[in-house]
């Protein structure tokens, strides 16, 4: 079997695994308490309580023009997914109906919360597979490719337009309702595409940058990189850090940066996704040179040393407003010093 066939039979069962999720969480929990939902479904769900109408096969039917869309803007492959995707959620929203019978829960509120979480799971599973279940799916995902929103995020916007349009028929206690079964399903459908384990990026601009980053390295075990920067008010250049670490280890990072180096200037910000060496590959991927730099020798700590010393003595001439470093802190710039090699003095 080739990997071209492996990858769409992966793609198709993860579509009905979370199909299955959404299913549940709609008959189990939104239908017995006559609540709405957002999207195509919102409208399907609108017309079932109306006629009486098999739910799957409104879905079904509704999502003919939204195939158009997916094949106008998204390409072929996307509405064989499409169609794949919406024939499944369909049939499995169908086969799944008897849940409706059985009253899981008494609270209207609560039924919004599970079948929230369900619902988001299940989508979840499928926007991070790359597949889509039909409904406003395509159409998020055209916003996204175009201007980079998470997929969440585009289907609560959308449907809050429809849900408003729905509460003149349904009601607006059950609207309201159906707005926190909305707003679960999409905030779990953003962590499940993106992850659960919150990384932080972290700008750092000290004086110390070789001392800082030997000790995000040694201590911490993570790469940095080191960005060439530039004063607005000093026109000096400065020496920016960048590094990416995990929740757990912020509270590290930042007392290890304070005991360094109480002056330095640190921007700490959400990443959304990271990609990469240290995150999405094993340790055992990484090349040789790269895991030799992270840990090191006694005689490469020894240097690291030399290389903060040196910088203290930089940063106390500044200090002392001197136009010149003296010849300990000099730095042969002229030489082409090989990838690896130590730092040396010049003489």
């Amino acid at each position: 079997m080739t990997k071209q066939w492996k990858a769409r039979l992966k793609l198709m069962a993860m579509i009905t695994i979370g199909s299955l999720f959404f299913a549940v969480g709609i008959n189990a929990f939104v239908i017995p308490h006559k609540l709405v939902g957002g999207g195509i479904s919102g409208i399907a769900l609108i017309l079932y309580y109306t006629t009486g109408i098999p739910l799957g096969t409104l879905n079904l039917v509704l999502n003919l023009p939204v195939f158009y869309c997916a094949y106008r803007w998204l390409g072929r492959r996307h509405v064989k997914i499409t169609l794949f995707g919406t024939a499944v959620i369909s049939w499995i929203i169908n086969e799944t109906a008897f849940l409706a019978n059985y009253n899981m829960t008494h609270d209207p509120l609560v039924g919004a919360i599970i079948g929230g979480v369900l619902c988001g799971v299940g989508l979840g599973i499928v926007y991070k597979s790359g597949g889509n279940t039909g409904g406003l799916d395509p159409i998020a995902m055209i916003i996204r490719k175009y201007y980079g929103l998470q997929m969440g995020s585009i289907s609560f916007a959308i449907n809050i337009v429809i849900l408003t349009v729905a509460s003149a028929i349904v009601g607006v206690e059950a609207a309201a309702i159906t707005l926190v079964n909305l707003y679960i399903s999409a905030m779990v459908t953003n962590k499940v595409v993106v992850g659960f384990s919150q990384r932080k990026a972290v700008f750092i601009i000290s004086a110390k940058p070789y001392a800082i980053t030997d000790l995000i390295i040694h201590h911490l075990g993570r790469g940095a990189t080191i960005l060439n920067g530039e004063g607005a008010y000093t026109h000096q250049s400065r020496q920016v850090i960048l590094v990416v670490v995990g929740l757990m280890q912020l509270s590290k990072l930042k007392e290890a940066i304070r005991e360094e180096d109480p002056m330095a200037f640190l921007l700490i910000t959400d990443a959304a996704e990271v990609i990469g060496r240290g995150f999405t590959m094993r340790p055992n991927e990484l090349p040789p040179e790269v895991i030799r730099a992270m840990f090191k020798s006694e005689q490469d700590k020894d240097q690291a040393l030399e290389r903060a010393k040196e910088q203290d003595g930089l940063t106390q001439t500044l200090t002392d407003g001197a136009t010149t470093t003296t010849e300990q802190t000099k730095v042969d710039t002229t030489k082409e010093v090989p990838a690896g090699a130590p730092h040396k003095e010049e003489k």
